[in-house]
């Protein structure tokens, strides 16, 4: 009884923690996770520079039962951007955030997530001011059909598109077959997948990425400074799972819109348009695979 609380509590709380930004995503699937991804060189519209780009993140989250139908989630994630560029050098970004929030049933059907997150977006290369805050928020209301099948729909408020403003959101756990599922939280992510065996799956992601980060006086010679980026990528995955409760991702990501935003004093004076590149990435991760059969409700 104990096990099934806690599958619950990971199943639907758990997936509201990430990576993401990821380190945003508002879904993520597991208790603990750390990613690399690999961006090749592209070029920066028609300015003949070129970038390259390498992204860590790494995310923990704890459900808590805190009464039958309520569970309080606390969370923390990271994301480091690592950007090489042809005109400008190497240079860093770091987003670290914590997370804390709700997950609330109404009843054997309806239900809510409430979700507020607060961290920092920077170079780090001044000291730490009110620029370099992030907040955002997450609020949606789930509905479950059936054991295979529930949604949820709602808003994100954040800086995914390089400005802070809300967004429709989508929360999907499908489960098709005892082998196939689709899940995700768009915009951030989304998943189909298929059980080859106990220990491989396949399937198809998506991702949607985004933040803005405060860029320091001192190593860039401009007060208020900040960069926003935007990335929209598609790709196969295939998961090597050594338990249920231990797996390792690997993935291509076609990078089919990658856009970055320049901003002085909250305002917008340069937008630039990377040339769609096919990025790679592997991601070790902790928690249920979730592919036991569903309960049925009772």
């Amino acid at each position: 009884m104990l096990q099934r609380a806690l599958l619950a509590a990971v199943g639907l709380a758990v997936l509201a923690l990430t990576s993401a930004s990821s380190a945003r995503a508002q879904l993520a699937d597991s208790l603990a996770s750390a990613s690399f991804e690999f961006y090749p060189n592209a070029d920066v519209g028609d300015t003949g520079e070129r970038l390259r780009l390498n992204v860590v993140r790494a995310q923990v989250g704890v459900p808590i039962q805190a009464a039958k139908r309520t569970t309080l989630v606390a969370g923390a994630a990271y994301e480091l951007l690592d950007i090489h560029s042809s005109e400008r050098g190497a240079f860093q970004l770091q987003a670290p955030k914590v997370t804390a929030g709700i997950i609330q049933g109404f009843s054997d059907k309806w239900g809510m997530m409430a979700f507020v997150d607060a961290g920092l977006t920077s170079d780090f290369s001044d000291a730490v001011t009110s620029d370099d805050l992030l907040l955002s928020l997450t609020g949606v209301v789930t509905y479950k059909v059936n054991a295979a099948f529930s949604f949820g729909a709602g808003a994100v408020y954040d800086r995914r598109t390089g400005k802070l403003a809300p967004l429709p959101a989508l929360l999907l756990n499908w489960r098709i077959s005892e082998r196939a599922r689709v899940r995700g939280f768009v915009p951030a992510n989304l998943t189909a997948e298929y059980r080859a065996t106990d220990w491989l799956d396949v399937g198809v992601r998506g991702t949607f990425e985004g933040n803005r980060f405060h860029l320091g006086q001192e190593r860039f010679g401009v007060p208020g400074l900040e960069l926003a980026y935007s990335t929209l990528t598609v790709g196969p995955k295939v998961t090597f799972s050594f338990s249920d409760w231990v797996h390792l991702e690997t993935y291509a990501a076609g990078a089919v819109y990658r856009r970055y935003e320049l901003f002085h004093d909250d305002d917008s004076y340069a937008k630039y348009e990377l040339a769609p590149v096919l990025a790679y990435g592997v991601r070790l991760r902790i928690g249920p695979s979730m592919w036991q059969a569903p309960a049925a409700s009772e």
